[in-house]
């Protein structure tokens, strides 16, 4: 019998203030967790290893700051603001967002016999999940004595339970795998939204709202089951050639997922959706064949290259933000890629390169109704409910990329890094359900973007170990840098294009003197870091609207630290 405990508490200070006393500051977390592990080999050849884990998350939002505005009148005390700040413009009320997860999981491992292996993977899971974000108050629209701040609260309720077995197997020429899993969840959550503060005539200052959260009207509920249930075989197959320098590998998975669920509701009330009065209702289920082909062939006792065919799928669903809890269907993938692995210079580089290319049918798309629009009279409408419709965006789309990594260990003691991706994804033109600004709905299909996906993103490190008097130093510097991404979908209007998050450079180290004897059988460690090590400032996170201007969320200011650790 072995067993392992670990324990972790972690905290860190807001990074940015909030000047309403008594409330939680922006971009704060308090983590803390366990696990415990334990394994016991009652005979030969059979092991039983059991898990368990327990969590508390306490964070708080990101802070969004307005860096230009357009059309959107402006409150003297909240400016916007082009530079990363310490002090948000306004005090709002902000609380700690509170995750609570534990789980469970038992591998039962059995040697069958020489060469076969029964392997059977039970798990739970339960999480529950409140959300309190009011770090978008400078996204409102200014007018004297009108209510802003708009705080978003939810509930998320989770529980999950999977059962797998596997038998995994082996011969001189076969290596397979054959399995089967089933994956079962229930989810139930819901939410609300309502602005917290008041401005004065002048917007020079503002004053609290009295409100109770537990008063405030429930824009969404929903709760909804999914089933999973799987067959997989994965083989891999050498022939008898001199050398064995060629493998041919084929795998199968059958898959049928379910969801049933209902939207019970929306925007206070029972959902009215065409005359009708009642909940909104999911039953779907949806069934899929995914084959997967790899040839590989050792060239040589430093080259490996391969050739990878292999199909995918998401299934479907409905979306909670939606008013009508519209269906979306699966969507699907199919990709071929071709990649090298080596080795030169006596094993002092090693050269990993990969190509890839695809086709993407019924991509899953997101589209959000703007909180600031105008009616047809020009009046402007805010509203603290979000609505979101889930699509499947028409015909086929594109997928195709690059990878690429290096390792060198020029000398003893140093080893240098570096990677790099390009990842292309065209989706096809969708059309928008919703109005632009102005209240006009766009009926043709628009562009779309990736989302969250920079096109380029490339990275380097450096390593350095040294045996010093009393220890061993250990030096450590990397550098990452992206192209940028795009935080939503669509473009803002029919005549602007969607901005893109700010392209960067990141740079992080850390030097340490590790392994100083303190004691028979006990070391000290002692390290000094930073991230963001020369305080870069990007607005990562950027999107525009006509009535708001462009805002976003900045990345991590510079932060230093000091490690002590103790090894015993």
């Amino acid at each position: 019998m072995a067993v392992k405990l670990d324990g972790l508490v972690t905290a860190r200070g807001g990074l940015v203030r909030n000047p309403l006393t008594g409330q939680t500051p922006f971009d704060f977390y308090d983590r803390r967790g366990a696990h415990l592990a334990a394994l016991w080999h009652p005979v030969e050849g059979l092991s039983a290893d059991y898990a368990f884990d327990t969590a508390y998350d306490g964070s708080s939002p990101l802070y969004y700051q307005t860096v230009t505005t357009d059309t959107k009148p402006q409150a003297p005390a909240q400016p916007i603001t082009p530079r990363r700040v310490r002090v948000a413009a306004v005090g709002v009320p902000q609380q700690d967002s509170v995750g609570r997860t534990h789980g469970h999981r038992l591998t039962l491992d059995w040697q069958a016999a020489p060469g076969l292996e029964l392997k059977s993977i039970s798990a739970s899971r339960a999480m529950t999940q409140s959300q309190y974000d009011n770090g978008s108050a400078t996204k409102s629209v200014f007018a004297p004595r009108s209510a802003f701040a708009r705080y978003s609260l939810a509930a998320f309720d989770q529980r999950q339970w999977s059962q797998e077995v596997q038998l995994i197997g082996e011969t001189p020429q076969l290596h397979y795998l054959a399995g089967a899993l089933y994956f079962r969840e229930r989810v139930g959550d819901q939410a609300q939204a309502f602005n917290t503060m008041r401005w004065n005539e002048r917007g020079t200052a503002a004053t609290l709202l009295s409100l109770t959260p537990a008063t405030q009207p429930i824009d969404r509920a929903s709760r909804v089951t999914a089933e999973s249930l799987g067959a997989f075989g994965h083989a891999t197959w050498t022939p008898p050639l001199a050398d064995a320098w060629l493998h041919l590998t084929g795998g199968l998975r059958w898959s049928r997922d379910a969801k049933a669920g209902s939207l019970y509701i929306v925007n206070n009330r029972t959902p009215s959706v065409n005359g009708v009065v009642a909940p909104r209702g999911l039953d779907a289920r949806w069934s899929r064949l995914d084959p997967m082909v790899t040839l590989a062939a050792d060239a040589g006792p430093d080259l490996h290259a391969y050739a990878k065919w292999s199909t995918g799928y998401r299934s479907g669903g409905a979306n909670s933000r939606s008013l009508t809890y519209a269906p979306f269907a699966p969507e699907s993938v199919s990709v071929w890629e071709l990649g090298t692995k080596s080795e030169w210079f006596d094993r002092r580089a090693r050269l990993n390169l990969a190509v890839y290319a695809g086709s993407y049918a019924g991509i899953q798309v997101d589209f959000t109704a703007k909180y600031l629009q105008k009616d047809q009279a020009g009046r402007v409408l805010e509203s603290t409910r979000t609505t979101t419709e889930t699509f499947n965006a028409p015909g086929r789309g594109r997928l195709r990329g690059a990878e690429a990594d290096l390792t060198l260990a020029p000398t003893t003691g140093l080893t240098l890094t570096a990677s790099y991706a390009r990842t292309d994804l065209r989706i096809p033109p969708t059309a928008n359900p919703f109005p632009q600004t102005d209240g006009l709905v766009v009926t043709t299909p628009v562009r779309l973007y990736p989302v969250c996906t920079p096109r380029d993103a490339i990275s380097g490190a450096f390593d350095y170990n040294a045996d010093v008097p009393g220890g061993t130093l250990r030096a450590h510097l990397d550098a990452n840098a992206d192209s940028g991404f795009y935080a939503n979908y669509n473009d803002p209007e029919r005549d602007r294009r969607q901005p893109r998050g700010a392209a960067d450079v990141v740079v992080n180290g850390r030097v340490a003197l590790t392994d100083v004897a303190v004691s028979p059988g006990a070391a000290v460690e002692l390290a000094l870091w930073s991230r963001n090590l020369f305080d870069e400032q990007h607005l990562f996170y950027r999107e525009y609207t006509r009535l708001v201007g462009t805002g976003g969320f900045f990345n991590e200011r510079r932060t230093i630290g000091l490690e002590l650790g103790l090894r015993f």
